[in-house]
Order: structure tokens, then sequence, then C-alpha cells
């Protein structure tokens, strides 16, 4: 069997931007565009578009906030210095989105402004951004930016990560200073770690002239930072054979074409660093029904070490809600729960040490052992083309020693996987 493929935490989900209609597409009412892109087995995800022709979403992947929930960051940023220290509440001089230096909308920022974020093992990132200091902020000589890795404290300076390292910094008065940094990932970090994005006036000390401005690069936005995307999956759809459905990068790019597959289907390319995609579809001629869709996975897959499970695969099938019951006349009879059945599968990977730990680290431990969304890219030898499997581990992870030795050492996984009912449906 060839390789198995896994992705936690997929970019749509991720992204605190909601898939937004390109015209002339329609989203129920009852199936918002936002919940496309949930990605949690346990919630309700789901679109519903209009069957009247071609009708596409926009994916925008960008993982920094424009806005936050936290009381001290409404603009999305947060005051560095408040969050190292402990204190809650706005700076004297807070963050805030307006018209500066002939961008609107800019950030002004008076202190560093960071925003925090997960990245997966392996998975490279792109900041894009402008940065200006204005000749008026007297207090400083000029604006920085750097991106730490929370498992190393170390930041990215443009080649590697390195101890205090600076990706980019703007040391010329009143000029907008174009980025876009590819930002590769640690190669010993096998964990999910946290990055911060920082910008920060370069100043003595931070007052009310320590200002300075962030932009979207070269036009008018805001900054983002994005993740490479190899890979795209519907989850739970009624699309029948005929229709087409293409994810496409925006403006240009290698676009993936999805063969419709039930009950779930998926594509993959090669690792392409693109802010927004466009999933479109297009129905066959004749009477069809309105396209309805379950979730979207786009992101980056990765192969496990281990390559497939071991044979053979135990699958079963069924409806954890359903209840048997005696009828009056003494029958038995079976009460379902009106959702499909749903695949519980046990699944025994054979590993080296490096394997092993991939396995350990970059899967169970990037799961929570259950608490996020785990999707399976099968190989077609078992189950067929286009057959996914979208769900949690279950609560436990078996690891054993099969041979004696040290690095060497084979080592097998047992892990219970749940597929997700809405995955099933």
């Amino acid at each position: 069997m060839a390789d198995w493929r896994f992705s936690v935490g997929s970019l749509v989900s991720r992204a605190p931007r909601a898939p937004v209609a390109v015209a002339p597409a329609a989203a129920d009412a009852l199936l918002p565009l936002a919940n496309l892109g949930t990605g949690y087995p346990d919630q309700q995800g789901g679109l519903t578009w209009r069957s009247d022709g071609a009708y596409a979403i926009d994916c925008d992947l960008n993982l920094l906030a424009e806005t936050s929930a936290a009381a001290d960051a409404p603009t999305g940023w947060r005051d560095l210095l408040n969050v190292l220290a402990g204190t809650p509440g706005l700076p004297a001089n807070p963050p805030d989105w307006g018209n500066y230096g002939g961008r609107n909308p800019a950030l002004r920022l008076y202190r560093p402004t960071v925003q925090y974020l997960d990245v997966m093992p392996g998975e490279a990132v792109k900041l894009s951004a402008s940065i200006r200091w204005p000749a008026a902020a007297a207090g400083a000589t000029g604006i920085r930016v750097r991106v730490v890795d929370g498992w190393s404290g170390k930041g990215w300076n443009g080649t590697t990560w390195a101890d205090g390292g600076v990706l980019d910094s703007q040391l010329v008065a009143d000029t907008w200073k174009d980025i876009a940094e590819q930002v590769d990932a640690d190669v010993n970090r096998s964990e999910r770690s946290t990055y911060s994005v920082i910008f920060e006036p370069i100043a003595a000390s931070y007052g009310a002239t320590t200002y300075c401005y962030v932009s979207a690069n070269a036009a008018a936005g805001t900054p983002a930072l994005f993740a490479e995307v190899d890979t795209v999956a519907i989850v739970g759809h009624n699309l029948p054979d005929g229709a087409t459905v293409t994810l496409a990068p925006q403006p240009s790019g290698l676009s993936l074409a999805i063969i419709p597959a039930q009950p779930s289907m998926s594509a993959t390319t090669m690792s392409q660093l693109v802010q927004t995609w466009r999933l479109t579809i297009q129905m066959p001629a004749g009477n069809q029904p309105r396209p309805e869709l379950g979730e979207a996975w786009i992101g980056k897959a990765r192969t496990l070490l281990g390559h497939a499970p071991t044979l053979p695969i135990s699958v079963t099938e069924g409806s954890p809600g359903q209840t048997r019951v005696e009828g009056g006349s003494g029958r038995l009879a079976v009460v379902g729960t009106g959702t499909p059945t749903r695949a519980s599968l046990m699944l025994q990977f054979v590993f080296d040490d490096a394997g092993y730990r991939q396995g350990r680290d970059a899967v169970a431990r990037l799961t929570r052992f259950g608490e996020e969304p785990l999707l399976l890219l099968p190989s077609e030898s078992f189950e067929g083309a286009g057959r996914i499997y979208h769900g949690r581990l279950g609560a436990e992870v078996a690891y054993s020693r099969i041979t004696p030795g040290a690095d060497d050492a084979l080592r097998s996984f047992t892990w219970e996987f749940e597929e997700s009912p809405l995955a099933a449906r």
C-alpha cells in the first residue's frame, strides 16, 4: 500500500476569515459560508449553493486577524509589553486602524504589537506586509519586523532561525517598504508551535512620538501571513460524477482539479504559498439538485514516515446513537438516529525510530489525543479512489517496541480512529 497522509488543523479552519461568495454564488441561510471551514467533527458544517450555473467562493487563508475579542486588542493586535507584563487593558497610546501614510487601512502602533498563531511541524509560511516610519515620529528611528518561534525562542532573520533574529526593518523615513518573506520551518521542531509576529518601533523608549505604520504589501489592505497549500479535500457532499470542481490560487498558480467521488474526495499538488484560493463548482446540464458541501480542507498534508498501516485493517461501520427496543408485539426494532453510519478504524502501524517519533509527536500530540480534527488520506488500494477519513483519534494511543535495540528499534502504534458524523453523510 502507498503512503498515508494526514493533515491537522487545515488552513480554512485556522484562518480568521470566512469564505466570501463570488457572484452568482449564494449561501444557504442555515449553512453559512463560515461553516465551510470549521473542520471540527462535532460542529455543524456545510454549505448549499444555487444550481443555476457556475459559481465560486474565495477562501482567504490569512492567519492574521483584523479584529479581536480580547479586551486589550480591538484591532486584532495586542500590545506586547502588556502581554509580557501580564497587564490587561490598553496602553496609553493603543494601536488603531486608519488612513495613514497614504494607505487605508493602515495599522498605527506606538509600541511593540504582536499576534500569536499556531504553526504545524514542517509548515512554511509567508509574511506579506509593508512598513513605514514617519519622520514626524521623532521618538523613533525606524520600524522592524520579527517572527519568533515559541518552541526555540529564536527569530527568523531571512535565512535561518537565530537568537534575536530580525526579519526586516525600515530605517528610511516617510517611505513604505514592502515585505514578502518566506519563513521556513525549523527542521528540529517536530510538534505544533506558536509563532509571534511582532511589529515594533525602533526606539530607546516608547511614547506618543514613536508611532509607525503597517499595511498590506504594495496595496491597500492588511498584513498577511499564510501557510503553504498542497491538498484540498471535500468531506461530505452530494455532487454527481459529472460535476467539475476546481481549487485555483488567486490571481495565478497551479490549480487543483477534484474528481467527484462519494462520500468524500481529495486532490494534491505541489506546495504553493498563496493567500487566496477560489473553489468553483460547475454542475452538469439538466435537472440537478442544489450542490451541498459538508466540510472543505485546504492546507498541507504530511506523509507518515511509517507509510501505510499494516494489514489487515479493521473497519466497523455503525450508528452509535441508534438503539434496540422491544415493541408491544414483542418484536425487536432498531431506532436509528437519522444520521448516516460512520466508520471506526483500528489502525496499526510499524515504525522505525524516526517514524515512531513522528507518529508520537506529529500525530498523537498534534491531535491532542482527540481534541483536534485529523484528516487521513488512504491509498486507492485500501478503499478506492476518493475515499478519505476525517475524524478523531480515540482516547488512547498504544505504543510498543517489537524488536530490541535503541535508535534502530521497530515500534508498533495502534490508533483507534472515529470518523466524523458529517464526513460519513
